[in-house]
């Protein structure tokens, strides 16, 4: 089993992501309501995987957090809801509504996720409602939101000072080759960063 990859994001598609490690590009199914918090194109990136193993497939569905990942295997313990179930709901819903959503047992607003019924809805609700509440999902949610926006903004700066870098006559890729090795908490503006970079060995 596979419990994560770290490594570098290639591809952004449209249901998965492509991440490099070791000379080697794994097809990842990731949640798109995860997608805003992922950092730029040849940037590291940590994935925490589940794969699922059929006769004739192989799938690896990954997720930022261990939450996450956590939250997804609840899914699938749901007698009807499948990996592709319980991705599709979690990229419809979030990590965050979908916790509140069973916490306080809305299984209509499961339900409307397309492709889950209001049978399978309110089994989720039953038989994961307690597992949620003793695992204080709820609670992780306010570090995660602040761990997304840290993100967020450290994802902007580099994406500011990129730019900078392109207009100044450095190729893309070598721009964010000087960034890799440029440590960015969000605390610095995107002109500090800039000084850095240009620091660098060409």
């Amino acid at each position: 089993m596979i419990n994560f990859i770290d490594g570098k994001l290639k591809e952004i598609l449209e249901n998965k992501i492509v991440v490099e490690t070791g000379g080697v590009g794994y097809d990842i199914f990731f949640p798109s309501s995860n997608f805003k918090n992922l950092p730029a194109i040849e940037e590291s990136i940590k994935v925490y995987t589940y794969m699922h193993v059929k006769e004739d497939e192989m799938s690896l569905y990954g997720f930022l957090t261990r939450e996450d990942k956590e939250m997804y295997l609840k899914l699938l313990t749901v007698n009807g809801v499948g990996p592709k179930g319980a991705l599709n709901i979690i990229s419809t819903l979030g990590f965050s509504t979908l916790v509140k959503a069973i916490s306080s047992e809305d299984s209509k607003l499961i339900a409307s996720v397309q492709g889950i019924g209001s049978k399978t809805a309110s089994k989720i609700c039953i038989e994961l409602g307690d597992k949620v509440r003793k695992m204080n999902f709820e609670g992780k949610i306010d570090i995660i939101k602040a761990n997304n926006e840290a993100n967020e903004k450290i994802s902007a700066i580099k994406d500011e000072v990129t730019e900078a870098l392109v207009k100044l006559g450095y190729k893309e890729s070598k721009a964010r080759e000087l960034l890799s090795s440029i440590e960015v908490n969000g605390n610095e503006s995107a002109s500090d960063i800039l000084k850095l970079a240009l620091k660098q060995k060409p």
